[in-house]
């Protein structure tokens, strides 16, 4: 909830695309051998997420050295992927962003371990992760996750929803020998 005016406020994740490719060990082969490979692997990733930690997800990819390419934006449900036009830095389109959205209430932090990039989000008024903090939070939200559907990793889930009698059963026909 926002303070005083009682509305609850969207969360917005903002993720520097290629930063983050370059900053997680996940995709140091990837990234050497197939960049479209490892940006489908980050959006992959990142789809999980939306929307138990975030309600909505922007990746934002620079081609700003690709000649001719205008601004794109590709959408899948709750995420969005931008592709820069040519000229056209991920950080420019990030800033803007973060302004817009922040102006109209949306709490929005931005991921990224550029340390100049992350000074003027904090200055806008987003929140800024770095590549590693954000590659903890999924980590720890993922093992969250599984620990919430998988409460006694000892016991198979058949075995918590069984009924007691048709486990005796079972259990009798388990041990009887041929």
């Amino acid at each position: 909830m926002s303070g005083k005016t009682g509305k609850l406020r969207m969360s917005l994740l903002i993720v520097d695309g290629y930063n983050i490719i370059n900053n997680w060990p996940e995709f140091s082969v990837l990234r050497d051998e197939n960049m479209e490979g490892a940006r489908f692997k980050l959006v992959e990733i990142m789809q999980d997420y939306v929307p138990l930690a975030w309600q909505k997800i922007i990746i934002v990819f620079d081609a700003y050295r690709v000649k001719g390419h205008t601004l794109s934006i590709e959408e899948y449900g709750a995420m969005e992927v931008i592709f820069t036009a040519e000229g056209q830095t991920a950080d420019s389109v990030i800033e803007r962003l973060v302004n817009t959205l922040v102006r109209e209430g949306v709490a929005v932090e931005v991921a990224s371990s550029d340390y100049m990039e992350q000074n003027i989000i904090l200055w806008k008024g987003g929140h800024r992760v770095s590549a590693r903090e954000l590659r903890g939070r999924l980590q720890d939200l993922r093992l969250e996750l599984f620990a919430d559907l998988h409460p006694h990793t000892g016991q198979s889930l058949l075995d918590e929803r069984i009924n007691p009698k048709v486990k005796t059963i079972l259990e009798k026909w388990r041990r009887r020998r041929y």
